[in-house]
This record gives C-alpha cells, sequence and structure tokens, in this order.
C-alpha cells in the first residue's frame, strides 16, 4: 500500500482498530455518504451558493464521491469563480457519483436554503451564514453581507456534523444548534476592499482550503499572492484538499494554486523552495503571510524571514483530534521557535490493520509510514481557513488579531479565543 495513495479519512477506521485489516476499513468506508438538500431559492442567493458548492466539494473529497445531491432544478452559479457553470456542471467536477447498492435514505441529510430564510423543511443540519457569523441550525437574529470564509466555514461544520453521524461519536451531533463568530464584531465586510498583498505558505490541506475560500472573493485590482511550497500532488492529496484535481497528480501544488487563483484575478508569484532558516523577505515582498504547513522545522523559523504579521493555522493530526483546529497570530505571547522547539514525533503501537500488513510480509518500514501519516479530512480545513483568513483580513487593515484560536469539531461550543 503506497502511504501516498491512501484515503485520509479512511485512516480513522483503520487507525482506531475497529477493523483488522485496510480493506475491510476501506469497504466499511465505502458505505458512508451524505445527502444534500437545496431549496429552490439557493439559485438566487449568493452566499447559501457558496456554503452548497463548499458542502458538496468537501463531501464527495471526504466520502470518495457518495454525496447525493438533490435540487429542484439545474440552475446556473452566480458565485465569483464559477460564472457560466450550473449545478450540474460543477457536481461533475467535484466527483458526486451515482449511488448503487447503497442505502442513500441512511445518510445524514444536509438541507441549504437561501441565508435570509428558514432552511427548507424537513430534518437535516441546515448550515447558514451572516457576515463573520456562521453556524449550523437556528440561524441568529439579524442579516449579514456575504462573507466567503464564514460561507466556507459553515459548509465544513456542517460535513463534519455529518461524519459524526455516520461515526455515531458524538450524541448532540444533528441535535444541537451551532453560532459561531469569526471574530469581525460588526465590522461590515464591504469596508474589506484595498489589495491584498501576502504570502501563502504551504499548500497542501490548509493552504488549498483557503485557496479555495479566496476564488470565491473577488479580489481588488493589484491584489497579490505569493505561493510557497515544494511538493507536488499525490493521490492521498484528493482526498484532504479543495482544488487538486486527479489530472494534477505529478504537478507542484504551487502551480495547481495558481491555476485556481488567477483566473479568479489574483497575480501569483511561485516560491518552489523549502521555507528554512535561510530565507529573508525582499524588498517590496508582502510583509503579511498565512501558515498552512505540517512541519515543525518550518515553524520554528517563520519569525526569522521578515514578516510583519503571521497567522499560523494547525490542525490535528490522529484519528481522535483531526478536528482541532488552532490558529496563532506571530508575533505574540509565545515565539514560534519557541512553541516549536522540539519536533513532537512520537512513535506509536501499530493499530492491528497494520500489524496484519507486516504479519503477511510487507515492509515494516513502509508499513509505519503509512500508519504515521496524518488523518485528514477538507472539512476540518474549510473551517480553519474561515478562521484564519478572517484573522489575517482584519491584520491586512489595522485590526489586531487574535493571539489565539482553538477549537474542535466535536466540540464547536468550546470555542476559544484569546
Amino acid at each position: 500500500m503506497d502511504p501516498d495513495s491512501f484515503h485520509r479519512l479512511v485512516k480513522v477506521l483503520a487507525d482506531s482498530g475497529e477493523w483488522s485489516t485496510l480493506e475491510d476499513a476501506h469497504a466499511a468506508f465505502a458505505r458512508y455518504g451524505v445527502r444534500i438538500v437545496i431549496d429552490a431559492g439557493v439559485a438566487n442567493d449568493q452566499a447559501a451558493q457558496i456554503i452548497a458548492l463548499t458542502a458538496i466539494n468537501a463531501a464527495a473529497r471526504s466520502f470518495i464521491g457518495n454525496v447525493a445531491v438533490e435540487a429542484a432544478h439545474d440552475f446556473a452559479l452566480r458565485t465569483h469563480g464559477f460564472d457560466g457553470w450550473t449545478l450540474g456542471d460543477f457536481t461533475r467536477w467535484a466527483g458526486v457519483q451515482a449511488q448503487s447498492g447503497v442505502d442513500t435514505q441512511a445518510w445524514p441529510v444536509i438541507r441549504i436554503a437561501p441565508t435570509r430564510a428558514a432552511a427548507g423543511g424537513g430534518p437535516g443540519l441546515r448550515p447558514w451564514a451572516a457576515g463573520w457569523r456562521f453556524g449550523v441550525g437556528e440561524p441568529l437574529d439579524g442579516h449579514g453581507e456575504c462573507f466567503a470564509p464564514a460561507c466556507v466555514a459553515a459548509a465544513g461544520l456542517a460535513v463534519s456534523e455529518a461524519f459524526s453521524l455516520l461515526r455515531r461519536d458524538n450524541s448532540y451531533a444533528g441535535r444541537r444548534s451551532i453560532a459561531l463568530s469569526l471574530g469581525g464584531g460588526e465590522a461590515p465586510v464591504s469596508s474589506l476592499a484595498s489589495p491584498l498583498a501576502w504570502w501563502l505558505v504551504g499548500l497542501g490541506h490548509l493552504g488549498q482550503a483557503f485557496a479555495w475560500t479566496l476564488g470565491f472573493m473577488r479580489p481588488p485590482s493589484g491584489s497579490t499572492l505569493y505561493l510557497q511550497d515544494i511538493d507536488t500532488v499525490t493521490p492521498s492529496t484528493l482526498s484532504t484538499s479543495m482544488i487538486s484535481m486527479r489530472q494534477d497528480i505529478g504537478v507542484r501544488k504551487t502551480r495547481v494554486a495558481a491555476n485556481w487563483l488567477e483566473p479568479r484575478g489574483y497575480t501569483t508569484a511561485l516560491i518552489e523552495r523549502r521555507l528554512d532558516a535561510n530565507q529573508r523577505l525582499g524588498a517590496g515582498e508582502p510583509r503579511l503571510a498565512l501558515f498552512g504547513v505540517d512541519n515543525a522545522a518550518a515553524r520554528r523559523v517563520m519569525e526569522s524571514v521578515g514578516f510583519d504579521r503571521i497567522i499560523d493555522a494547525g490542525l490535528g493530526a490522529g484519528y481522535r483530534d483531526f478536528r482541532a483546529i488552532r490558529i496563532r497570530s506571530f508575533p505574540g505571547p509565545s515565539s514560534a521557535a519557541a512553541l516549536w522547539a522540539v519536533d513532537g514525533d512520537v512513535a506509536a503501537a501499530l493499530a492491528p490493520a497494520y500489524q496484519y500488513m507486516v504479519a503477511r510480509g510487507a515492509d515494516p518500514c513502509g508499513v509505519t509510514t503509512l500508519a504515521s501519516r496524518a488523518v485528514g479530512a477538507p472539512f476540518v480545513g474549510c473551517v480553519a481557513a474561515g478562521f484564519a483568513l478572517a484573522e489575517l483580513l482584519q491584520a491586512s487593515h489595522g485590526q489586531v488579531p487574535h493571539s489565539l484560536v482553538d477549537l474542535s469539531l466535536r466540540d464547536p461550543a468550546a470555542l476559544e479565543v484569546l
């Protein structure tokens, strides 16, 4: 089994020890899926369309295409970046598959309706977004402008709740109303109108969630994004990242991101080298950075590069904590060098599925590499992208971002903001 080909959410079933072989874990996961019911009014509501498209894309990547989209008609999309597309075009692009031999009626339901109306009738998860606020369930009173980070986060939260229903790992999932804020207070979204000049460092799971969200935001003229990464797209990338497609396998992630962002109005510059202690910003290069890397070495040195402000997003990696999200701002109460002074990799006992592979003659080093790969799901990256982009947008407009945003999608109400 190639470690770079294994679906990163199937690893939950393998790493937890509930299935004794990877084949059994994959067969069990293949029964997971979600129904997405789209109200007719979504055809005329931009925010609801962003929620719908994000939910479809994140769910299709999370559940190996197992998404049943139910819509009143095949309407034209009116969101930035998808001009000329229909809903049907998008579902085909996202890899939604026709199901056979699977009871789709048993799948959790996500119902999407215009953001200024109650979600359609019937049971199901109801994501909503209004300005900087978002949630699942009964929306808060009042309306807000369409703010893409909140819309993307709402969709990610809904798919996360659907995953909990499939896993039966949280008795409150599907029965609770969740209302969160990205931290912008009552600042109007329309005030964020000056050109963006940022670095995006790391273009895997998190970086592609950033790019997906930015793609819905029509950038002011002159907006420039510096894209830094050294990796190429692998088959497993498709199960965690929002914009990579099968035809991108083997292509550098910087180029995938540039090909996504440039048609949507951004100018890009590509940096295809590892961020290390020798890197320094040049004259005229952006001083704000959004980090979505998964290694301590790059984080340790990020404050020495010359950035004025860094927003760092990190996710949990194990089957128990992969829904954990932590957003930090630097400079902050602690230095990056101190926080990531040690890599923190700890060898763990192999779960039964991996022990079985070794017993059958598989290379132990290869099995250990596979077992060490992080669990990941694109719906977690979507929620993290909402919070991280909101923090960087506020920093771009002279506001001091929070030093820490800490939450787990297992218990979103326990959100901690400092």
